[in-house]
């Protein structure tokens, strides 16, 4: 067995793990049959209507190569691999209410589950033999209705969240009280974890798909490796800590590309103490390794020959956990918006923060999210609207915040309620924003227009900056006062950052699938 520290990174990745579900031994209901893997000459009737996508675990190819794969292989006897549960909560608990109709939110869950591992295994994947539970990564997949860009949303697991209200595993009821966001899972599993994420997102859930180690490891291999590149070497050595586990990953990587099997890829994907931006130096290293996998899978056609897909499908189906109610209709509806999308419209972002990181004493240092732009960042996704790249990429900076400005919204068109909408799109940027029932006289309808007094000028840049397609007009009889008055030309809000760094939250430029594994 090669170990992390035996030299530089194989050059072929090999399998790390025994083989799983080989295609060419003939099990029922698989497609290995001779002759399979060639077209038929006359469409045929698959034997069963249960069909199955591949499911990719490591968070973002677990969905994105169902679109490409159904109707390919008839997999039923691999469903019965997959592990339900209800990870959402039965009673009224405040679940907040569902987007746009035909829209998905998933949310993806790496956990450290040790279960499946033989004492070998946990040497090997350098786990050591914790028995506790913890999400070592969390991402909200958000898919728009009709397809368009697929959004991932890496959320950092310090992140200083609210956990509500649960009970514990003695059935006492524990008090909503702020920690990190991994301990909701620690605390009381999916169900918990599911609760935490939209109580702090505002994001209603559909689907929760969970992944532990050893489903992560047969993952990678059985795409036969993933390329990374790292601009630096790493060195991340395995040691005892005084409590009785380990830290550090056991990662030993050159400078420049290296192809990694499972066992180097779980490596590559938990470290973090050597980086001393430590878990958001993780995200980005893993939204790396989820693009570089999606360009494998693609470049290798494994997603559409039929023994490769059936050997990978198999290897990591009994590694996953899903809600029971991710069948074949959800799978078909989710295949039907994924079918056509490229790596180019999988795209990578993380929540966007606040500056500098947070002690908070017994709960140690966390990170808090900017509660303006993630705030906007969940609005735009339960609404279908753009996020990422385009906005996050070309937001404006101005010098007076949101925050510090106080303004009344009037409406200039006949459309009832207007003034009242985006009086509420305002606010959630964290602007002052009322509605004021009073008429303009003299409004163009079809324009929104910002007016000012001749004190205010920055602050009318600002709103300016907020509302795509508004005009500024400068009203010497508003004195220190602003208006917004809206025109049928209003199509929403968008964020804007305060040029002053220490107003200015942290937003990650984001990443699509298809960049460059060495940007």
């Amino acid at each position: 067995m090669t170990g992390p520290t035996d030299g530089p990174p194989a050059e072929q990745p090999g399998s790390s793990l025994p083989p799983h579900l080989d295609p060419r031994r003939g099990r029922p209901g698989a497609s290995g049959r001779p002759g399979a893997d060639q077209p038929p000459a006359q469409p045929r009737k698959p034997r069963s209507k249960k069909r199955i996508a591949a499911w990719i675990a490591g968070g973002l190819a677990v969905v994105l190569a169902l679109g490409a794969v159904t109707g390919i292989v008839t997999l039923d006897h691999i469903i019965s691999g997959i592990k339900k549960i209800n990870p959402f909560c039965n009673d009224p608990c405040g679940r907040p209410g569902g987007g746009v109709k035909g829209d998905l939110n998933i949310l993806i869950v790496g956990s450290d589950s040790r279960s499946g591992l033989t004492d070998a295994q946990k040497k090997q994947l350098h786990v050591g033999h914790d028995v506790g539970r913890r999400s070592d990564t969390m991402i909200l997949l958000h898919i728009p209705r009709g397809g368009g860009k697929a959004i991932l949303v890496s959320l950092p697991r310090d992140s200083y969240v609210l956990i509500p209200k649960h009970k514990d595993a003695t059935g006492h009821v524990v008090p909503a009280s702020h920690n990190k966001l991994n301990t909701a899972y620690s605390f009381g599993g999916p169900r918990l974890t599911v609760a935490t994420v939209e109580k702090n997102t505002g994001v209603r859930i559909d689907h929760y798909v969970e992944v532990n180690f050893l489903g992560f490891v047969k993952m990678v291999d059985a795409l036969g490796g993933v390329t990374v590149c790292t601009p630096t070497a790493i060195h991340d050595p395995v040691r005892r800590l005084p409590t009785g586990g380990y830290g550090g990953s056991g990662l030993e990587l050159p400078k420049g590309k290296s192809k990694l099997n499972g066992v180097r890829a779980l490596e590559y994907v938990r470290a973090r103490e050597f980086d001393p931006s430590a878990d958001l130096g993780r995200i980005q290293r893993q939204q790396k390794f989820m693009a570089a996998m999606v360009q494998k899978a693609k470049s290798t056609g494994v997603l559409l020959n039929p023994i490769r897909l059936l050997n990978f499908v198999g290897a990591v189906a009994d590694s996953l956990t899903t809600d029971k109610d991710f069948g074949t209709k959800q799978i078909k509806d989710l295949a039907l918006n994924l079918r056509s999308m490229s790596p180019a419209h999988v795209e990578m972002i993380r929540v966007p923060l606040k500056p500098g990181s947070f002690n908070m004493g017994a709960v140690g240092n966390v990170v808090e999210w900017d509660p303006v732009l993630s705030r906007q960042l969940f609005r735009d996704l339960t609404f279908d609207r753009p996020v990422g790249a385009g906005d996050q990429g070309k937001t404006r900076k101005v010098t007076v915040a949101p925050s510090s400005i106080s303004v009344p919204v009037l409406n200039a068109t006949n459309q009832n309620g207007l003034a009242a909408k985006v009086a509420g799109d305002l606010s959630s940027l964290g602007f002052h924003a009322s509605t004021s029932f009073s008429h303009p006289s003299g409004a163009n309808p079809k324009t929104t227009v910002i007016a000012y007094g001749p004190s205010r000028s920055d602050s009318a840049k600002t709103l300016a900056a907020a509302i795509p397609g508004s005009v500024l007009k400068e009203v010497s009889s508003l004195g220190n006062g602003l208006q917004v008055i809206v025109g049928s030309n209003y199509q929403g809000v968008q964020r804007v950052v305060v040029a002053t760094p220490g107003e200015a939250g942290t937003v990650q430029q984001p990443r699509t699938a298809a960049d460059d594994i060495c940007a």
